[in-house]
């Protein structure tokens, strides 16, 4: 069971129908499938075998959709790098993941100038996505497509055949990688399919950064699958994505509110026709129910709500499109997953009370990469603690209630408090913080910091801010910066700040 045999399945059935549409070029399933399987062996050359690590960062592209299938294909294992990562925030995942190679755009060449992983030869092959002939710094990816194929065969990974470390933030200011299978990954695909109505008639239009693994295979993953055609931007910017939806027929997206937001004020001033549109999804964060009727009374289609995150690897409930929308709710549990609203470890709580949402082992992450205690805490008894607290009605539709983690959701995407405090509290002059998710009109949630500085030391908020720009990606970066007095923070009887008191 292997990622690369759904996709190779219609390259074979239908080569000449389009697989992929960007930057102007349109790319069949067949040729596809050629510079996949030629790309896969050249990195079988370069001595990558089943279970060697592979990074990748670039923005969307074909070709991270090309490396990501030929990796599927050799067995190996991707790790998506955020583009928006500084290089300390590189250099400890290329470590942590113990990545034997890195294909890389060329813009992104000055941050891993320098990373240890690189000057230790740690990362021993890079691959550079450029249009010269021959890089600086790297091979050139060009340069792997031009060589003779050479067909090596697909390596079966079995059922516990891990596809995917997806990196996400975490609560002990690291990230976590989160370990897929490929097993897992087809499950999912193949049921959203089903449920969504999915075939080779439909047109996606890919926004979101693939470096995200929800993203990637909600769109390319998923049009692949089903025999479909992916339109991809490298980056959202609502009058390419309004365009590329009127001029390719789109069918279908996802997106997170903020986007949804964009597309909405931009439609005020663009020629907008969205006529081909059947749904699209929203997760990550909910929508606002005003902004919800706004868009689908103006667009004349369905925006579906649901639940999601990393370490599911896709969507766990979805609402149907068939059917009313109940409220703000995220829909159904899919039938693949085994989902429980569950109070303490083992006890389940009474339909229509609130508690913790917990989802069948078999359907979420394998383990989190290199990280046994992290991984026995969220895998307990058959069951994947998300750290979110949510109920169930009476008509079996899943309500997302709030977050047990103190996670911030920054325009769609994941914020960790302890990533940002572990870097304010490098600052000598820091002698305490606490960092929260404060109201934002556009993005949904915003950091800021309340901060105790040292006796004798001065320091403004700028100064701050411009540490977490220098040390993290820019949706990590502080808004807002409270000095306090040390007796500010309420804590409870073990001496904790309590954030929820903050907020």
């Amino acid at each position: 069971m292997n990622i690369f045999r759904s996709m190779e399945s219609h390259a074979l059935r239908d080569p000449a129908k389009t697989a992929i549409v960007a930057a102007g070029e349109r790319i069949s399933y067949g040729e596809l499938l050629d510079r996949v399987n030629r790309t896969a062996g050249a990195l079988h050359g370069l001595g990558l075998r089943k279970g060697d690590r592979l990074s990748l960062l670039m923005h969307n592209c074909p070709e991270f959709v090309i490396s990501f299938y030929a990796a599927m294909k050799l067995g190996l294992i991707t790790v998506g790098l955020n583009v928006m990562y500084k290089q300390e925030e590189v250099d400890y995942i290329l470590d942590h993941s113990g990545s034997r190679a890195l294909i890389i755009h060329e813009d992104y060449l000055p941050v891993v100038r320098g990373l240890d992983a690189v000057d230790q030869g740690r990362v021993q092959t890079i691959v550079v996505q450029s249009g010269a002939e021959e890089p600086e710094g790297g091979r050139s990816f060009r340069g792997l497509l031009g060589r003779p194929e050479e067909d090596h065969p697909v390596v079966e990974p079995g059922t516990d055949g891990e596809a995917v470390i997806a990196y996400t933030s975490g609560t002990t200011g690291f990230p976590k990688g989160a370990v897929h299978t490929h097993e897992n990954i087809l499950v999912h695909l193949e049921g959203i399919r089903k449920h969504l109505g999915f075939d080779s008639g439909d047109v996606f239009l890919a926004g979101l950064p693939f470096f995200q693994l929800v993203a990637f295979l909600i769109h390319p993953g998923l049009a692949l699958h089903s025999g479909a055609t992916v339109v991809i931007l490298d980056k959202f910017e609502p009058t390419a994505f309004l365009r590329a939806v009127r001029e390719e027929g789109v069918s279908f997206f996802a997106a997170v509110p903020t986007i949804y937001h964009m597309i909405h004020t931009a439609s005020d001033s663009t020629d907008v026709d969205l006529s081909s549109v059947r749904f699209g999804i929203c997760a990550g964060s909910p929508l606002s129910r005003d902004l919800r009727q706004a868009f689908e009374s103006s667009f004349h289609f369905r925006i579906i709500h649901c639940y999601g995150m990393t370490e599911i690897s896709l969507i766990a409930s979805c609402e149907d499109p068939a059917c009313e929308p109940k409220g703000v709710s995220v829909g159904n549990v899919m039938p693949y997953v085994r989902l429980r609203i569950g109070s303490g470890e083992e006890d389940e709580v009474p339909p229509g009370e609130e508690g913790e949402i917990l989802i069948g082992a078999e359907r979420a992450l394998r383990s989190y990469w290199n990280a046994p205690e992290e991984t026995a805490q969220a895998l307990k008894r058959g069951w994947f603690a998300t750290g979110d607290m949510g109920r169930i009605d009476e008509e079996g539709h899943l309500h997302i209630m709030d977050r047990k983690k103190d996670m911030i959701i920054r325009g769609g995407f994941n914020v960790f408090p302890a990533e940002i405090e572990r870097v304010l509290l490098s600052d000598e002059r820091v002698e305490e913080v606490a960092v929260i998710g404060v109201p934002h009109t556009r993005l949904g949630e915003v950091p800021k910091a309340f901060v105790v500085l040292k006796s004798g030391t001065e320091a403004t908020g700028e100064d701050l801010v411009a540490l977490t720009r220098e040390k993290l990606a820019n949706f990590k970066v502080l808004e807002e910066v409270e000095f306090v007095d040390p007796g500010f923070f309420p804590r409870n009887a073990l001496g904790k700040i309590l954030k929820t008191a903050l907020r």
